[in-house]
């Protein structure tokens, strides 16, 4: 292979450190290559395939600090800019799609947390959750369902009554304890924390009691068999009359203004799809190192290309939410974003051919990871546009 083809590995894995970042922030992205390189990476297959996420990935996030990338140093985290934020999913993403969706459920309730008005609950949950001594999930999309709410919020005497189902949490058993999104009754969303056993956090608890003494119920449903990230360890939770206090309430909004957040905030789920295709051009190169194919090399050279531009593109719109034509270039590059991830992955299987066909061969995983982000932050306008690129005849003459 040329010495041009092969640098195209490199541009799958260290171009996502580009310029611009802090000398702190290039040493958050360096540890995020290490762990990628070094653990992620040759953990991949064995971890896609566990009963559950992969412990020792997770003990390599959290001594490299990287669990708390997105906690504000106050509290013990690094507090690392949208950018490297970012940068870190893309290198997680290429080395091992199952462990970066899951640690990326509790990057989401720090998330919610860190925002939150809530003092006392911050001060005791975030410098456990930064230094990965507990890991926390979040279970939020469930509000972009149509009526009817699957989990509803009855206010109470001191706090909260949650009834119904939280369809998607997942990393539960490695994560105990939950960031929930319920409808009120005006419709509006209640943000909560609430954890599976209140004896853990018993001193959050002092104090407390329900009005009429019963505390609910909160189950967990077994592992959901998936597809794709099956060993997410993603569950359903079904919660009867489950008692939330006051104390340990997030934040309220309204559904028009968590859909401008969805709007504003579409491209965020691209950092993983590029991910995945950088894993799929890596893949390609490494396959024609082995295989010496015309066909394989044009298509790894082809492939890189277009994941360096759609990758720029995206980096020059992400700034741009306040542009009036933002969201109709924002979702159309989404699709974008979804079509090559499953392009790149279905080229990495034609070019490994029968192999690609074992569950050993990391080629079958990325494509089913480019099908699970197909649908993963899913709205009707992702879907709209997703759906309108997969409908364009091949002989379009745009590729």
């Amino acid at each position: 292979m040329t010495d041009s083809s092969s640098d195209l590995i490199g541009a799958t894995s260290d171009r996502a450190d580009g310029a611009g970042h802090s000398v702190e922030e290039a040493d958050i992205l360096r540890a995020a290559r290490q762990v990628a390189d070094s653990v992620l990476g040759p953990n991949a297959q064995e971890s896609d395939r566990a009963a559950g996420p992969n412990p020792a990935n997770f003990r390599a996030l959290a001594d490299a600090g990287l669990l708390g990338i997105a906690i504000p140093r106050a509290y013990g985290g690094l507090g690392a800019s949208g950018a490297t934020q970012r940068a870190v999913t893309e290198i997680l993403a290429a080395a091992c799609g199952v462990t970066t969706f899951v640690q990326a459920q509790h990057h989401g309730a720090a998330y919610h947390l860190a925002g939150a008005p809530n003092a006392a609950l911050k001060q005791r949950l975030l410098p456990d959750m930064a230094a990965g001594r507990m890991l926390c999930a979040v279970s939020i999309a469930h509000w972009r369902r149509p009526d009817p709410p699957v989990l509803r919020a009855e206010p109470v005497e001191g706090g909260y009554r949650l009834s119904g189902t939280a369809p998607w949490v997942t990393g539960w058993g490695l994560m105990n304890q939950v960031v929930v999104a319920a409808t009120l009754p005006d419709g509006r969303i209640v943000f909560v924390w609430s954890p599976a056993r209140r004896e853990e956090f018993a001193d959050l608890f002092a104090g407390i009691a329900p009005p009429d003494g019963d505390w609910g119920s909160l189950r967990a449903s077994d592992p959901l068999p998936l597809c794709a990230m099956n060993a997410s360890a993603t569950v359903t939770l079904t919660l009867d009359g489950w008692f939330v206090p006051q104390a340990h309430w997030l934040h309220e909004s309204d559904r028009e203004t968590l859909q401008r957040n969805d709007r504003s905030g579409v491209l965020g789920p691209t950092a993983l799809t590029l991910g995945c295709t950088a894993a799929s051009v890596r893949l390609l190169c490494e396959t024609a190192e082995r295989r010496p194919i015309s066909a394989i090399r044009r298509a790894a050279a082809a492939f890189a290309a277009e994941w360096e531009a759609t990758r720029k593109q995206v980096l020059e719109w992400i700034g741009k939410t306040d542009a009036p034509d933002f969201f109709e270039n924002a979702v159309r590059l989404r699709a974008g974003c979804i079509e090559l991830a499953v392009r790149a992955a279905h080229a990495a299987v034609a070019a490994s051919s029968g192999a690609a066909n074992t569950l050993a061969h990391p080629a079958q995983r990325l494509l089913r990871e480019a099908m699970f982000y197909t649908i993963q932050a899913q709205t009707v306008d992702v879907m709209d546009a997703t759906l309108a690129r997969l409908e364009r005849p091949s002989s379009d003459g745009d590729r």
